[in-house]
């Protein structure tokens, strides 16, 4: 559901906050899960970014994720706030 002008603003209040962040993109060739972020988008007609914390073993029993991860969102939405 992301687009260019707002993975812009998103990489750019990332790099305002010193927060690292990662792209990703599946294969096509090869089913995954989804997000609600394109039915959400498509349906409000607004500029949307897909993010989300990184997570190991997701709806896992063991699902686990780093503490650094959830303060850093935090930054970057602060940021978010801030300029809208």
């Amino acid at each position: 559901s992301s687009e260019s002008i707002s993975e812009a603003m998103f990489i750019n209040w990332c790099e305002q906050s010193a927060v690292p962040y990662q792209k990703y993109s599946h294969r096509t060739d090869i089913p995954c899960g989804s997000t609600i972020g394109p039915m959400t988008s498509a349906k409000l007609g607004v500029r949307t970014v897909d993010v989300g914390n990184p997570m190991w073993a997701m709806h896992s029993i063991r699902e686990s994720a780093g503490v650094d991860d959830h303060l850093g969102i935090i930054k970057v939405l602060k940021c978010f706030f801030l300029e809208a």
